[in-house]
């Protein structure tokens, strides 16, 4: 049944009788609707609360949103998408304490899954088989007074109408995969996720701005190094720049035949200077950039013009008018486990101080960041067991000279900066499922230099190779990757049923079935091992997050007032705003509950976590 409260249609009810419905119920179903997707400037109209029989949906310009507070903060609330309603009752007043979100329940257990449905009417389809249409969604934005329709209350009633059935399902596959812990965890850091965009980040307009001018500055700079390549090299002699006199203001203009970021003029370039390439992508430059000095330049010129393209004058579009801040969206589970951001993407931002230090504490606060030191590598030698990097990374040594000295057979120290580079490229690469021919890349080496290095630090380190080769292969061979316990996240491969089948009918003449078998267990087996790394540190991170709001609120409760505010993660790292005369007291509680989390997940090796604590985002 569907009952309204402060509206003209459908069976009207009372607020006294909604709460006293659902006051013994352990959960309820909650659904807003709002007139827009900013909780700074945009309002509910209506709120949802329901169980499977029955629905309410209330008219909240009419009645005061606030009467609901203690029934919604009290119980465990079922909603899909928690992170929007959450900042939209946190600005009425309202705090959602327990969620369980049946959305990022379905990004767990099917994590992997391309083009997979995570809607609402994709979860009503696939576990009730009831179609569900979202028409009438976008009618709620242009409401204004009007009083809401039956078929608007009817649509805001089915939003909460369908999760406890859902929820209930989505355990059986939870149990099935032990997947409990990992929902539990995603739920559960929805709110400091939610914390992180509705809070933003202050950026300082006139600083960035000077920034862009640099960039432009720069990018005109390499520009001329472009043409002046053109102008001197005998070869090019036919994309030469021509200068003609006379522009309104009697300036010289120069009209260059040649416009550097089109792929098909450079590719004309690099076959006129003898380069038979088909690609002018970043790798191929790469290639080149030894050969001909205009290709390192190019790559230049790219570089600075992706970065003033995406964090140039723009940029400053994404303030919010209302609070001066920039607020980023998450998609808090990616195949990995890991969390990806837009709108702006603060993950993105170029990561030195040049940009970084635009954004900025507010008055009387401090910056406190604090991230794990060598997060992944620490996960990489507890999982391998390997001796020699437990005890270098335990006793605080240098990772990087260690594998360099045990690859080249001899000590490798901070001065010998090519080997400690080749062999640190190699740590850090291993973990992301690097080969050889991307070590080449990133080195500027030969194949087979780097296929030489690879087989080095295989012999030096045996048993995290063979860690790291066994993880490729249970990939493989069961579809699937987890991440360390407690959480154990699993990431799918659904393309290795595809691959499996193709083995039983493939033919041994059948080339190019046989190719695309290899393809696919080839990436499988990357991916398998580097997921159950980036995976746990992306769990580590989650528990941190977790610890760190709850951290935030206990000294704004002691305070009485907000003195703490999480600002942003990156990866491995955790920034929060704190008022400067307890900074340096919070920031060690906090890399204390760091530590915590990542001492959760390993047992051989000691987390270690580096502390900051200025008046800007720092590298």
């Amino acid at each position: 049944m569907i009952y309204t409260i402060g509206c003209e249609v459908g069976n009207q009810s009372t607020v006294e009788a909604c709460l006293e419905y659902f006051k013994d119920k352990p959960r309820i179903q909650i659904d807003t609707e709002t007139t827009g997707t900013d909780p700074h400037s945009d309002k509910i109209i209506s709120l949802q609360i329901g169980c499977t029989k029955d629905q309410w949906f209330i008219d909240c310009r009419s009645t005061d949103i606030l009467q609901f507070k203690e029934l919604i903060e009290s119980k465990l609330c079922i909603l899909q998408n928690a992170k929007f309603d959450y900042k939209m009752l946190k600005t009425a007043g309202i705090n959602l304490n327990k969620i369980y979100d049946t959305m990022l329940a379905e990004c767990v257990l099917f994590c992997g899954y391309p083009d997979y449905g995570y809607g609402l009417d994709a979860l009503v389809n696939r576990y009730l088989q009831v179609d569900m249409s979202k028409k009438e969604r976008d009618s709620f934005l242009n409401v204004g007074k009007k009083p809401f329709t039956e078929a608007q209350v009817n649509y805001g009633a089915l939003d909460v109408a369908y999760l406890e059935e859902i929820c209930d399902k989505q355990k059986i596959l939870a149990d099935l995969h032990d997947l409990n812990y990992c929902i539990a965890l995603e739920c559960e850091a929805v709110k400091a996720f939610g914390d992180i965009e509705y809070n933003g980040l202050l950026l300082d307009r006139t600083d960035w701005l000077k920034i862009a001018d640099v960039k432009k500055q720069e990018l005109e700079t390499i520009q001329g190094e472009l043409d002046l390549v053109i102008n001197t090299e005998p070869k090019l002699k036919k994309f030469k720049p021509q200068v003609i006199q006379g522009n309104l203001f009697g300036i010289e203009e120069r009209q260059v035949k040649v416009n550097y970021a089109s792929p098909s003029q450079i590719k004309n370039i690099a076959h006129t200077l003898g380069f038979k390439v088909e690609s002018t992508n970043d790798r191929e430059l790469t290639k080149l950039a030894p050969k001909h000095k205009f290709f390192g330049t190019l790559q230049k010129y790219r570089e600075v013009g992706k970065i003033l393209s995406t964090y140039g004058e723009s940029f400053l579009e994404y303030i919010n008018s209302n609070t001066g801040r920039v607020h980023t969206d998450f998609w808090q589970v990616k195949d990995t486990g890991r969390v990806g951001s837009g709108n702006p993407n603060v993950q993105n931002i170029p990561a030195d101080n040049i940009f970084r230090n635009c954004f900025k504490a507010r008055p009387g606060f401090k910056w406190v960041s604090i991230d794990y030191s060598g997060q992944e590598l620490r996960l990489m030698a507890d999982a391998s067991e390997e001796e020699g990097f437990i005890d270098v990374l335990n006793r605080g040594e240098d990772l990087h000279c260690y594998a360099g000295s045990m690859m080249f057979k001899r000590e490798i120290t901070k001065k010998d900066k090519d080997l400690r580079n080749k062999a640190k490229t190699i740590n850090f690469g291993k973990p992301y499922g690097m080969g050889p021919n991307k070590l080449a890349d990133t080195l500027s080496i030969s194949i087979e230099e780097a296929e030489n290095l690879f087989k080095e630090y295989a012999q030096a380190f045996p048993k995290l190779n063979k860690w790291l080769e066994n993880q490729g292969r249970f990939a493989v061979k069961n579809g699937y990757s987890l991440t360390f316990a407690p959480c154990k996240r699993r990431r799918w491969y659904p393309d290795t049923k595809i691959a499996y089948d193709l083995r039983r009918t493939a033919k041994k003449g059948d080339k190019e079935t046989w190719r695309q078998i290899m393809i696919i267990e080839g990436q499988t087996q990357r991916n398998g091992g580097n997921s159950p790394i980036q995976g746990t540190g992306a769990d580590i991170t989650k528990e941190a997050l977790i610890g760190v709001r709850n951290l935030i609120t206990q000294y704004n409760e002691q305070n009485n007032s907000m003195v703490a505010y999480l600002l942003c993660t990156v990866h491995d790292a955790i920034d929060v705003e704190v008022r400067e005369d307890l900074a340096d007291q919070f920031a060690k509680e906090m890399a204390d509950i760091m530590i915590a989390a990542g001492n959760k997940y390993v047992s051989k090796v000691k987390m270690e976590v580096d502390v900051t604590i200025t008046t800007q985002w720092q590298k």
